[in-house]
Protein backbone atom coordinates (compact mmCIF):
# COMPACT_ATOMS: atom_id res chain seq x y z
CA UNK A 1 0.00 0.00 0.00
CA UNK A 2 1.30 3.45 -0.91
CA UNK A 3 1.19 5.98 1.91
CA UNK A 4 -0.82 9.01 0.76
CA UNK A 5 -0.70 12.39 2.46
CA UNK A 6 -4.10 13.80 3.35
CA UNK A 7 -5.29 16.99 4.99
CA UNK A 8 -7.97 17.75 7.57
CA UNK A 9 -9.69 21.08 8.07
CA UNK A 10 -11.16 21.74 11.49
CA UNK A 11 -13.66 24.48 12.36
CA UNK A 12 -14.29 25.04 16.06
CA UNK A 13 -17.06 27.27 17.42
CA UNK A 14 -18.21 28.32 20.85
CA UNK A 15 -21.51 30.16 20.50
CA UNK A 16 -22.99 32.85 22.76
CA UNK A 17 -25.66 30.43 24.05
CA UNK A 18 -22.91 28.03 25.21
CA UNK A 19 -23.45 25.50 22.44
CA UNK A 20 -20.41 24.22 20.60
CA UNK A 21 -19.69 23.21 17.06
CA UNK A 22 -16.85 21.13 15.67
CA UNK A 23 -16.81 20.61 11.92
CA UNK A 24 -14.14 18.81 9.93
CA UNK A 25 -13.40 17.64 6.40
CA UNK A 26 -10.70 15.45 4.86
CA UNK A 27 -8.92 16.12 1.55
CA UNK A 28 -6.29 14.30 -0.46
CA UNK A 29 -5.63 17.40 -2.57
CA UNK A 30 -3.66 20.08 -0.70
CA UNK A 31 -5.10 22.96 -2.76
CA UNK A 32 -8.66 21.89 -2.03
CA UNK A 33 -7.80 21.66 1.67
CA UNK A 34 -6.42 25.20 1.59
CA UNK A 35 -9.53 26.41 -0.24
CA UNK A 36 -11.73 25.00 2.53
CA UNK A 37 -9.46 26.43 5.24
CA UNK A 38 -9.61 29.93 3.72
CA UNK A 39 -13.39 29.63 3.25
CA UNK A 40 -13.70 28.94 6.99
CA UNK A 41 -11.38 31.88 7.75
CA UNK A 42 -13.41 34.22 5.54
CA UNK A 43 -16.61 33.32 7.38
CA UNK A 44 -15.00 33.44 10.82
CA UNK A 45 -13.46 36.87 10.21
CA UNK A 46 -16.91 38.48 9.98
CA UNK A 47 -18.77 36.05 12.25
CA UNK A 48 -20.54 37.16 15.41
CA UNK A 49 -19.74 33.85 17.08
CA UNK A 50 -17.72 34.61 20.23
CA UNK A 51 -15.06 31.95 19.54
CA UNK A 52 -14.40 30.80 15.99
CA UNK A 53 -11.27 28.95 14.89
CA UNK A 54 -9.90 27.27 11.77
CA UNK A 55 -7.05 24.77 11.49
CA UNK A 56 -5.45 22.82 8.67
CA UNK A 57 -3.69 19.61 9.73
CA UNK A 58 -1.50 17.37 7.58
CA UNK A 59 -1.76 13.59 8.00
CA UNK A 60 1.58 13.44 9.82
CA UNK A 61 0.01 15.51 12.61
CA UNK A 62 1.58 18.86 11.70
CA UNK A 63 -0.81 21.82 11.94
CA UNK A 64 0.23 23.75 8.84
CA UNK A 65 -2.25 26.61 9.28
CA UNK A 66 -4.30 27.89 12.19
CA UNK A 67 -6.22 31.00 13.12
CA UNK A 68 -8.46 31.87 16.09
CA UNK A 69 -11.00 34.68 16.46
CA UNK A 70 -11.69 34.94 20.19
CA UNK A 71 -14.26 37.68 20.79
CA UNK A 72 -15.21 36.54 24.30
CA UNK A 73 -15.02 39.16 27.01
CA UNK A 74 -12.75 38.45 29.94
CA UNK A 75 -14.64 38.11 33.17
CA UNK A 76 -13.51 40.30 36.05
CA UNK A 77 -13.63 38.60 39.33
Amino acid sequence: MIKTTFYTTVENQLRADGSRGLLYDHFEDENQAYAKYFTICAAAAVSEIPYHAAHLIRSDGLMIEGRVWDRRQEENG
